[in-house]
C-alpha cells in the first residue's frame, strides 16, 4: 500500500477522535443547559436548530466537493499519475467530512427531540405548579 494512502488513513482517523471528544463534551455542555430555566432550553433549541440548518447546506456543498473531487481522481489518474497521491487525499478527506457531516446533523436531530420534549416537560410541571 502506498505511503499516502496511509498516511490518509491515519490523519481520517485522527480527526474522527477528535470528534468524538467534541462530541462528549457538546453532551456535557447538554447536561447543564437541562438543568437551567426553560428559557436556557429554548435557546438551545434554537441555536441547535440553526446549527442544524447549517449542516444541511454543508451537507450539500460536500456531496458537490466529493463529485468534484471523484472526477478529478480519475482525470488526473488517466493523464498527470504523478499527482493522483493529492487529489486522492483530497478524495479522502471530502468523504471523511461527509460521514462526519451526517452523524453531526443526525446527532443535532436526536438532541433537538430530546430538548424539545424536555421543554415540554418544564411547561407542563411549571403550569402543575402555578395551576
Amino acid at each position: 500500500m502506498p505511503n499516502y494512502v496511509i498516511i490518509s488513513l491515519i490523519v481520517t482517523l485522527a480527526i474522527i477522535i477528535v470528534f468524538q471528544g467534541i462530541n462528549k463534551m457538546n453532551k456535557k455542555i447538554e447536561k447543564d443547559y437541562s438543568t437551567k430555566s426553560p428559557e436556557k432550553v429554548k435557546e438551545y433549541i434554537k441555536r441547535n436548530e440553526e446549527l442544524l440548518e447549517r449542516t444541511n447546506k454543508l451537507n450539500k456543498k460536500m456531496v458537490n466537493f466529493l463529485t468534484f473531487t471523484i472526477i478529478a481522481v480519475i482525470a488526473v489518474f488517466i493523464f498527470v499519475p504523478v499527482f493522483t497521491p493529492i487529489f486522492f487525499i483530497a478524495f479522502l478527506f471530502a468523504f471523511t467530512l461527509l460521514i462526519l457531516n451526517i452523524i453531526l446533523r443526525s446527532s443535532l436531530e436526536d438532541r433537538l427531540k430530546t430538548f424539545r420534549n424536555l421543554s415540554f416537560e418544564i411547561k407542563n410541571k411549571n403550569s402543575n405548579l402555578n395551576g
